[in-house]
């Protein structure tokens, strides 16, 4: 008699332990990021804001993102809002610049972030880390 009891105890808690699971899962979105080198990412802030985060969370580079590229554990990018024409685009659309545009870089290897850069500050800082010529960076895409 206990064993049925027991039995009986032991399905029902399992049934509501997967009851709350089920419940907790299909009350939980993931939000979607841009996974980049060494635990950083972006995702977004507001709607059509991106920003720099790190694997424990924390804000790294506020933004917003307006465009970006990834050579080997280099993430670089422009700083600013993303165009409206480039909203409709995924990752291959390429940034057009304007001479008030600021840069970002960052090496994921350390963590060294520098930013507000002029384009020829940004050039020379992605060339004294071995960045080839032809980086070109891009709006970035997050649905």
């Amino acid at each position: 008699m206990r064993h049925h009891k027991f039995v009986r105890a032991t399905i029902v808690l399992l049934l509501a332990t997967a009851v709350s699971l089920l419940s907790a899962c299909a009350s939980t979105r993931n939000a979607a990021v841009i996974a980049l080198p060494n635990g950083f990412y972006f995702q977004k802030s507001t709607p059509g804001q991106v920003e720099l985060v790190r694997r424990d969370g924390r804000r790294v580079l506020r933004g917003p993102v307006a465009a970006y590229a990834v050579s080997g554990e280099i993430v670089a990018g422009a700083l600013g809002e993303i165009p409206a024409a480039a909203r409709a685009c995924t990752n291959d659309c390429p940034f057009k610049d304007t001479p008030d545009t600021r840069y970002f870089v960052l090496d994921t290897r350390t963590g060294y972030l520098t930013t507000n850069l002029s384009a020829t500050e940004w050039r020379g800082r992605l060339d004294s880390a071995g960045v080839p010529p032809s980086f070109r960076i891009a709006t970035p895409f997050l649905p």
